[in-house]
Order: structure tokens, then C-alpha cells, then sequence
């Protein structure tokens, strides 16, 4: 082996054994007994490039360490033939498309879009694979593969499309993410033509189109569910005719890559008022059965359940004073499709608000941990704002109600960020209308009331409604500690 022009990395013996996965006294054997001949020597010190260490181990005992070589070193050898398609195998998520080589097995792992819950991290080799290659993205530069060395467990390396058509000798498919399901890749063959087909969407649609179809085709609820089912097809369809338009801007030719599935096109959903929706999620929200928590848990999953009259949790310690006064009114509940946002495991005990009809659990240990109204039923204006776990609102009649949350901003106090700038939007609404919803945007609030929210409060501080609204104003507000409270309780 002679030493290559340009050639910069050089291993010393434990290197090379670190490069094969191997101790450093089996590449001492192998460089005295097995014809494992140095790149080079300098100072009396031999030393090996890595592509002289990898053409080594490809020829060592006929190929038998070639699960230690990734695919970007392996050369044509004597034997080289085409690579012939074996067959498509399910695992765990995957479907494993094999092909076999004069080196051996080479198996391409592709996760699925149709199957909850995908691996998360470097996939592992599979028993007899030469090589192991992982579709693990899209990227302007083409399809994005990850390859695990079988031999080598744990250790990954990127390689090319090109180079993986090069070692197959042939183009492979490819699949936009929402294409890749289990019956269109476990059927495909080497030369079949594209097939069009329905995107998998990323929701729970078999739920929501059953659900629908056991109202009457005008009813809101069949409307919603309906038209969240259109929804999610239509991004999912705009989404996979994306990827193949960034297959189409890299330099992959048809040599290299065919594209085995295109989307069906899905119209525009148009909209559904607001009103409709809302109406149809009560409905729903009510009902009792398997299939109407399915539809619950792809609506939070979907936009965190943004028409659902509560989606937010908020869980508390019974023994806080705000908290056991509101506690108090709870009523024991039935197991409806709204407990599970709280509860999907069925354990705990239901309870209900009846000012609100907010569902709530006790748990085991003691904790309540109750859904979060998008706005509140009251009758009489913001009477207080009480900063505790959760935050509290008292209206002018003494009646205590949990602040309004919206699904994606939460609402706290003490520090300048999201939660301050959500809590000052919403008291700024609530001066003004006590059935506004929680704000869906931080911009907007009045710069006063959002420095008297980002100040440092201890728990349990509670500020009226004038401290608020001279907040607002922009005047000084002077405010009670509630530990000197407790200090004159005692």
C-alpha cells in the first residue's frame, strides 16, 4: 500500500484498532501476522491512512470485517454485481428494504408516518447486515441518510444518496415523509412506476370521520370533525408535494433516485365559524365513549385543542387557601370525553365545576388538577386578581374563578418574559369585559400593567381591580405583602 498525495490523517496503531472497533493487541496481530501493511513510516513509527485501514479490512478473510466499514469506503471488487432487491420486512416502526451485494446485506430502514410514535435516535443494525442506512430527513442537498456500522454498535456516519445508488448499482425510491406507509413501501418493486395515492395526515382522521359520521351531515359536530379531517389532508398533501419540489431543486438524477409515490391533491377546506366549531366540541366534549376521547386527543394534539372550551391544565395542592375555596364547590362528575385532557388513564376521581363546567380530578396523592376555561361565565366584573398556583380571578359578587388561559400562551408573573406579557393582556381585556377570551397574542398590553405583572410578587398577592386599572394607567400602585398577612393572623 503506498502512501496517497494529499493524504493528511494518520493513524497510529491504537488509532487504527479505535477505527475497526477492535483492541489495540488484535491490530498489533493484525499488522504482524495478517498482512495489515502500514501507509507509511516516519521516525522508526508506522502509520495508516483511513482508506488504506478500510481497503485492508474489505479483503481481510474474504470481507468477513465489512460490517466495520461504512459504505462511503467500500470499492468494487472483482465480484461486483448489481445489487438484487430481496424483500420489505416491518420492525418496530420501520419498514427494512433489503438489498443483497457481492459484500453482503444491505438494509435500508425507513421510518414509517403512519405509525405512532417513530424511533427516536441513530436506528440499531440490524444481525447480518453488511451495512445499515437510515432515511432520517430531507435537506436542500437531497434525501439525508444515516448509516450504522452492524460491527460497530453505536457508531453512525452520513452518507450520500449518491453514493448509496453507486454501491447498489441502481437508483433507490424515495417517499416524502407523508408517503411513507407501510403498505406502499412493503409493495414497491425495482421498476415500478409511481403510484398517487391519499398523504398520511398527522392526525387521528379515522376517528374524526367516524365520529362524523354518526351525527347527521349538517350537524356541527359532523362539520368540525369533518372539516379538521379536510384539514389535516390538505397539509399533509401540500406538505409531500413540497419535499419532492426540493427532491426536484437538488442534482440527484433518475440514476440515482425515483420518486415512488406522489400525493393525491385536497382541495382547500375552506372554514367553519367559529361559533359552529365550538357548538360541535361541546357536543363531543359530553359524550362518554372510546371514540370521542380519540377525537379530544387529536384535536389537543392537533392545534392543543384551540376550540375546545378549556385545553390548558393547571395542577395544585388542595391545602392552598384559593385553591380549597374553590375546591369546595366542586361536584363529583362523570368519566366524559373532556376528563381526558386530565386524566387519560382513568385513576383518578372526576369532579366538575358547576359555575363553569370545567372538569377537574383528584388524584391519588392528594392533587387536583382541573382543565382551564378559554374565558369565564361570570356575571360581574373583575372584583381581584389573586397571584397563586394556579392564578386566580374574583369577580364583584365574591364568586373565585381560575384565569382564563389561552392553549398556547400560559399566564404567571415575577420576570420579564411570555407568562407576564400573557397575564397583562389578559387583565387588560378582563377591566373591560369579564367574558373576553384569553389573549392568543403577548403584543398589545399596556406598559404599566406589564411592569406590575413582571415585578416579584410572593405567592398569594392579591391586587383589585383599582391597583389594576391605576396599572394601566400608568400610576404608582402600591401593594400589601401577604406575608404580612400571615404574620398578623398568627
Amino acid at each position: 500500500m503506498g502512501s496517497r498525495p494529499g493524504e493528511s490523517r494518520r493513524l497510529g496503531l491504537g488509532a487504527v484498532a479505535e477505527l475497526l472497533g477492535e483492541p489495540r493487541l488484535t491490530a498489533w496481530w493484525w499488522h504482524r501476522y495478517r498482512g495489515l501493511t502500514p501507509t507509511g513510516i516516519e521516525d522508526g513509527t508506522p502509520w495508516w491512512s483511513p482508506d488504506d485501514v478500510y481497503a485492508w479490512a474489505l479483503a481481510h478473510k474474504g470481507g468477513q470485517l465489512v460490517d466495520r466499514v461504512p459504505v462511503t469506503a467500500w470499492t468494487p471488487n472483482r465480484h461486483h454485481f448489481r445489487a438484487v432487491y430481496g424483500r420489505a420486512v416491518a420492525d418496530d416502526g420501520l419498514v427494512v428494504m433489503r438489498w443483497h451485494t457481492s459484500r453482503g446485506r444491505v438494509s435500508v430502514l425507513w421510518p414509517l408516518d403512519d405509525v405512532d410514535g417513530p424511533p427516536v435516535g441513530p436506528p440499531s443494525p440490524l444481525p447480518g447486515d453488511a451495512a445499515t442506512i437510515a432515511v432520517t430527513g430531507l435537506w436542500m442537498d437531497g434525501p439525508e441518510l444515516t448509516g450504522v456500522l452492524p460491527g460497530i454498535p453505536g457508531r453512525t456516519y452520513p452518507v450520500s444518496w449518491k453514493t448509496l445508488s453507486r454501491v447498489l448499482d441502481q437508483p433507490l425510491p424515495w417517499w416524502p415523509v407523508q408517503m411513507r406507509q407501510h403498505r406502499l413501501l412493503s409493495a414497491w418493486r425495482p421498476g415500478d412506476a409511481p403510484v398517487t395515492t391519499l398523504a398520511t395526515a398527522d392526525l387521528d382522521t379515522e376517528a374524526l370521520l367516524a365520529m362524523a359520521a354518526t351525527y347527521e351531515q349538517a350537524a356541527p359536530t359532523a362539520r368540525t370533525l369533518v372539516h379538521l379531517a379536510r384539514v389535516a389532508y390538505r397539509q399533509a398533501a401540500d406538505s409531500a408535494a413540497h419535499d419532492l419540489e426540493l427532491l426536484d431543486d437538488t442534482d440527484l438524477g433518475d440514476d440515482e433516485v425515483v420518486v415512488a409515490a406522489r400525493p393525491l391533491p385536497v382541495p382547500d377546506a375552506g372554514d367553519v365559524d367559529e361559533t359552529v366549531r365550538r357548538a360541535g366540541w361541546l357536543e363531543l366534549l359530553d359524550r362518554d365513549d372510546q371514540l370521542a376521547a380519540r377525537c379530544v386527543r387529536a384535536a389537543r394534539r392537533w392545534n392543543s385543542g384551540k376550540d375546545l372550551p378549556y385545553s390548558r391544565v393547571a395542577e395544585f395542592a388542595a391545602s392552598s387557601r384559593w385553591a380549597m375555596e374553590w375546591g369546595a364547590r366542586l361536584e363529583p362528575g362523570k368519566r366524559t370525553a373532556a376528563v381526558e385532557v386530565l386524566d387519560p388513564d382513568g385513576l383518578a376521581a372526576v369532579l366538575v365545576d358547576p359555575q363553569t363546567g370545567v372538569p377537574a380530578v383528584r388524584t391519588t396523592d392528594g392533587m387536583i388538577r382541573a382543565a382551564v376555561p378559554q374565558r369565564l361565565p361570570a356575571t360581574t366584573p373583575l372584583h381581584q386578581l389573586v397571584l397563586d398556583g394556579p392564578i386566580w380571578i374574583r369577580t364583584a359578587d365574591g364568586t373565585l374563578w381560575p384565569a382564563p388561559q389561552d392553549p398556547y400562551y400560559g399566564t404567571s408573573w415575577g420576570y420579564s418574559g411570555s407568562g407576564p406579557a400573557s397575564l397583562s393582556r389578559l387583565v387588560d381585556r378582563l377591566l373591560d369585559d369579564i367574558n373576553a377570551a384569553a389573549p392568543a397574542s403577548l403584543q398589545g398590553a399596556p406598559k404599566g400593567l406589564l411592569t406590575l405583572l413582571q415585578r416579584k410578587w410572593p405567592a398569594g398577592t392579591v391586587l383589585t381591580r383599582q391597583q389594576l386599572e391605576a396599572a394601566r394607567l400608568g400610576k404608582p400602585v402600591a401593594v400589601d405583602d401577604p406575608r404580612d398577612e400571615d404574620e398578623d393572623d398568627r
